[in-house]
C-alpha cells in the first residue's frame, strides 16, 4: 500500500546500475505531492462503476539544471513497488521515426517484466487474460507466440510480438480505427494484467513517465505529444511528461513558424502543468561543481590566495552564488561561469593571488555582453540608460545593484591583519575585533572594491581604514555590523596586496576562461 513514507530520498540510491545522491535540494515533497494528485487523478474507488479510472497527462516543466532526469528517475523507482511503471528516456530513441512504436514497445516489454511474464516454462501457466491479449493486438501471431513459449526456449519474448503487432494494425489504413481501439485495449490488459498479480499487489493508476522529450528532434517531439493524446488516452493511466516547456515551444515553432501560438498549441496536450521550483542556487552549485578545490585547505597546497578569505568552501561557493543570482544566471549558466572561475584557479601558479569576487563578476559581464566587459574593465562604458541617459561604469553599477542587499561572508581573524590600529592623527589602538565571519553587502564591495579596482572611485588609505575601524568598534552600534566588514575587506586588499594586481590580468583570465565552453553529454548533465 501506497503511503507519503513510500517516496524517501533521505540516502543515495542506484536505478538500473545508475548512482543518485541523496536529494539535497528539498525536491522529494514534490514527488509526494504529485504522486497522491495523480493517484486521485487516475484512480478513484469512490466515483461510480465506469468512471473510477480516468486518464491523465501532466506536464512537468523544470528548466535545464535543475535536474528533472534524477527526479523522474528517483520518483519512478519509487512508485514501482506499488504502481505499474513506465519509464521512456524519448531523446535516447528519436533515432525512430515512429514515437508510437517507442511508447508501445517500452510499455509493453516493462509492462511485461512487473507483471512476471519471464519466468521459466516449468514455473509457469499462461493465463487465458494473456491470450485474449494477443489475440486483441494481433490474432495472427498467436502462433509466434505459442512456439516461442512451447519450443525450445525457456523464457517469454514479446517484444517482437509487440512491434509486429503494432506495425500490422497500422499497416492496415482501412482498419485504423479498430486497430487503435485494439491497441488501446491491450494496454489497458498489459496493465489490469500487472495489478492483478497476487504476488505484487501492485493499484491503479499505472505511471508512465516520458523524459527528454524537449532534447528530441522537432518533427519526433510533436509526434510523441499526438501519440499521447490521441493514441494513449487510456483510462486508469497517468502520463508524467517532463520538459523544459520553453525549448519544446521552439520545437513546437520549428515546425509551424516563428509566429505559431506554441504555447496554446501545447497546452491542448496536458491537462495540468507543474512546474518545478528552481533550487536554491548555492545548494545547486553544490551538487554539480568540483567546489573541494575551492576549500582553504586545496588553495594553501596549490599557494593560491583568495579574497574573501574561507576555510570553507561551501561559504566561498555561496559567495560566488551570490553573484550570479544578482545577475540573474539560469541554472546552466551559473554552472558554467562557476566552473570558469575553478578553473582559473587550477591552472594559476603558486604563488597567485586573486579577489575571487571580481573575477566571478567579471565573467558574468563576459557572459551577458563581450564588448560591455571591456569597456566596464577599461572605465570606457557609455551605457544608454532607460532614461536615454549615456552613463558610464559608476553609475551604471549603481543603476543596476544599488538594490542588491544579499551579503558576502569572509571568515578571518582580524589581528592576522593588524595587531594595532595606527591611525591619521599618530596614536596606537589595540585591535578589539574577534575571530569569526564578517559580512559585506553586495553592493558595498560593488563601491568599495570593484569600482576603485577598475580606477572608477578613488581608494582610501590604510590609515584612513583603521581610524574608521577604531570608531566602528568603539560604538557597536547593530547598523555597523557591515561597515565594518567593508573596512576589514578593504584593510585585507591593501595589507596582501590585492590592490596592486593589474586590471589587465582579471581580464586575461576572463579572456582565457571564457574560451572554455560545456557542451551537453548524452545524459544531458541534468542528472543530479
Amino acid at each position: 500500500m501506497f503511503t507519503k513514507g513510500s517516496i524517501n530520498w533521505s540516502e543515495k540510491a542506484t536505478i538500473e546500475k545508475e548512482e543518485f545522491p541523496k536529494d539535497t535540494l528539498g525536491r522529494v515533497k514534490y514527488a509526494q505531492f504529485l504522486t497522491q494528485f495523480l493517484v486521485d487523478q487516475g484512480y478513484d474507488s469512490s466515483r461510480k462503476e465506469g468512471e473510477d479510472k480516468r486518464n491523465y497527462v501532466l506536464n512537468l516543466n523544470s528548466e535545464w539544471g535543475s535536474g528533472k532526469t534524477y527526479f523522474l528517475k528517483r520518483w519512478s523507482d519509487d512508485l514501482k513497488p506499488n504502481f505499474p511503471v513506465v519509464y521512456i528516456d524519448a531523446w535516447k530513441q528519436d533515432y525512430s521515426d515512429d514515437p508510437l512504436m517507442t511508447v508501445i514497445s517500452s510499455v509493453i516489454n516493462q509492462l511485461r517484466e512487473q507483471a512476471g511474464i519471464y519466468v521459466k516454462k516449468s514455473d509457469f501457466t499462461i493465463p487465458n487474460k494473456v491470450v485474449g491479449l494477443l489475440k486483441a493486438a494481433a490474432p495472427a501471431l498467436i502462433k509466434t507466440f505459442s512456439k516461442k513459449y512451447f519450443g525450445d526456449e525457456d523464457f517469454i519474448d514479446l517484444s517482437d510480438v509487440a512491434a509486429d503487432a503494432v506495425t500490422h494494425l497500422i499497416d492496415e489504413h482501412e482498419e485504423k480505427s479498430q486497430a487503435i481501439s485494439d491497441l488501446k485495449d491491450s494496454v489497458s490488459e498489459w496493465v489490469s494484467f500487472v495489478t492483478d498479480n497476487p504476488k505484487d499487489k501492485k493499484q491503479y493508476p499505472a505511471f508512465i513517465f516520458i523524459d527528454e522529450l524537449d532534447r528530441c528532434r522537432p518533427s519526433y517531439a510533436v509526434e510523441m505529444l499526438e501519440t499521447i493524446k490521441h493514441i494513449f488516452d487510456i483510462k486508469g493511466i497517468v502520463f508524467v511528461v517532463a520538459t523544459d516547456t520553453e525549448q519544446l515551444q521552439h520545437a513546437v515553432k520549428a515546425i509551424y513558424g516563428e509566429g505559431f501560438n506554441a504555447r496554446l498549441y501545447l497546452g491542448r496536450f496536458f491537462n495540468s502543468r507543474f512546474t518545478l521550483k528552481a533550487p536554491n542556487l548555492k545548494d545547486f552549485l553544490e551538487v554539480h561543481v568540483d567546489h573541494h578545490k575551492l576549500s582553504g585547505e586545496y588553495l594553501k597546497k596549490a599557494e593560491i590566495s583568495i579574497l574573501p578569505p574561507n576555510e570553507d568552501s561551501k561559504i566561498t561557493l555561496r559567495n560566488i552564488a551570490v553573484i550570479l543570482d544578482a545577475f540573474n544566471m539560469p541554472p546552466r549558466t551559473a554552472i558554467q561561469v562557476t566552473d570558469r572561475v575553478i578553473a582559473t584557479l587550477s591552472n594559476m601558479p603558486k604563488g597567485s593571488k586573486i579577489d575571487l569576487l571580481m573575477l566571478t563578476i567579471l565573467l558574468c559581464f563576459k557572459e551577458e555582453n563581450h564588448k560591455r566587459c571591456i569597456d566596464i574593465i577599461s572605465n570606457r562604458l557609455n551605457y544608454k540608460s532607460e532614461n536615454g541617459k549615456i552613463i558610464g561604469v559608476d553609475a551604471y553599477i549603481n543603476q543596476r545593484f544599488s538594490n542588491c542587499t544579499s551579503t558576502i561572508s569572509m571568515r578571518f581573524n582580524p589581528r592576522d591583519i593588524h595587531q594595532k590600529f595606527k591611525t591619521t592623527e599618530g596614536y596606537t589602538a589595540d585591535n578589539q575585533y574577534k575571530e569569526g565571519v564578517y559580512q559585506v553587502t553586495l553592493f558595498r564591495y560593488f563601491e568599495c572594491i570593484f569600482l576603485v579596482s577598475l580606477g572608477s572611485k578613488k581608494s582610501i588609505s590604510s590609515d584612513v581604514i583603521q581610524d574608521k575601524l577604531v570608531k566602528s568598534t568603539n560604538t557597536q552600534r547593530p547598523n555597523e555590523v557591515f561597515e565594518s566588514g567593508i573596512l576589514w575587506l578593504q584593510a585585507q586588499y591593501i595589507k596582501s596586496r590585492f590592490n596592486q594586481i593589474p586590471k589587465e590580468t582579471y581580464q586575461d583570465y576572463v579572456e582565457l576562461a571564457s574560451a572554455l565552453d560545456w557542451i551537453d553529454g548524452d545524459s544531458g548533465s541534468d542528472d543530479l
